[in-house]
């Protein structure tokens, strides 16, 4: 068994799979494995009294780590499995669980589709956690925007980035941490102390991938980076890729009572989500054939180094 080639394969038939057939469909995704990860810490949550702030952040650490254990550590055992056609094949399917591309595109569609603005809150408050029901259609835009940028990072370029450096368990660990910092990773009354170790987790796995994300919106909308540097530093905004993706699209987003970034550019807009799926796909893309490509260079090297190892091995023993 060779894990890079099995890896490169296990990336490029899950990357297929995802653009032609997607996610499971909204009725079916309770069967979803990735589901069972919030509902498990939703159920840790309800049974964990609040009160005592050190209990709190003891258990906003074990349980964390218990579900990581419960999701992430069957992934190694897959290095075990003797077969290597099962091991492509299982490896596909539980890695396809970490990403969707398609998925947001679908989102960005609904948004862009909905009937009325009643349909569109209802669209936007599947995957937002701010409340909607006042939201007008402009800052709804902007919400949908700004969720196709954020989840750039985390749906998408984190899951590939930790699938290239550590295979399926790197992209399993990553998705269960994700999921737990959506769940719990707020700063409210109920989760400031049990939910920071998955917060604090969290922004340190998307230190890197973030900025990847914000470099592939600039590179493949023509930006600058020296132009968004510019602005964060003016704002003072911390949201990367929302900033990437308002530079890119010269469009404001605004999260009321929160922040606005791109003040001085025309409002958010139908049009305005069609640019960010068109900036997220090409994004995921790029980054999809650089991991397929530094993941073949890595197997060239192996080969390179196993070559010359045989040969030294002959000439020292002839």
């Amino acid at each position: 068994m060779n894990l890079l080639v099995d890896h490169i394969f296990i990336f490029i038939i899950a990357l297929l799979i995802d653009l032609t057939v997607g996610d499971p469909s909204e009725k079916r995704e309770k069967f979803y494995p990735v589901v069972w990860i919030s509902r498990l810490m939703y159920f840790f949550d309800r049974r964990t009294r609040r009160g005592d702030a050190r209990k709190e952040r003891i258990l906003g650490v074990v349980y964390p780590l218990l579900t990581i254990s419960i999701f992430s550590l069957p992934c190694l055992f897959l290095l075990y499995v003797p077969s290597e056609f099962v091991y492509v094949v299982l490896g596909t399917l539980i890695f396809k669980m970490t990403f969707t591309i398609k998925g947001l595109e679908r989102f960005g569609r609904n948004v862009i589709d909905a009937a009325d603005l009643e349909a569109k809150r209802a669209a936007v408050g599947k995957i937002v956690s701010r409340d909607v029901e006042t939201l007008d259609e402009e800052h709804l835009d902007s919400a949908a925007i700004e969720s196709v940028a954020e989840n750039l990072t985390d749906s998408v370029i984190a899951p590939f980035f930790y699938f290239a450096l550590f295979g399926v368990f790197g992209a399993m660990v990553y998705r269960v941490i994700n999921t737990l910092d959506a769940v719990v990773g707020y700063k409210t009354k109920r989760y400031l102390h049990f939910g920071w170790f998955s917060a604090k987790t969290d922004d340190v796995l998307n230190y890197i991938p973030e900025r990847i994300a914000a470099g592939l919106i600039l590179l493949t909308s023509n930006s600058k980076w020296g132009d968004l540097n510019k602005r964060v530093n003016k704002e003072g905004n911390n949201h990367l890729t929302i900033a990437a993706m308002s530079h890119a699209l010269r469009v404001k987003l605004e999260k009321k009572g929160y922040y606005v970034v791109g003040e001085k550019f025309e409002c958010a807009s139908k049009k305005h989500i069609e640019g960010a799926i068109r900036i997220m796909k090409r994004s995921s893309l790029l980054f999809a054939l650089v991991c397929i490509v530094a993941l073949v260079i890595l197997y060239v090297f192996s080969l390179s180094r196993f070559t010359i190892f045989t040969a030294a091995s002959t000439a020292l023993f002839a």
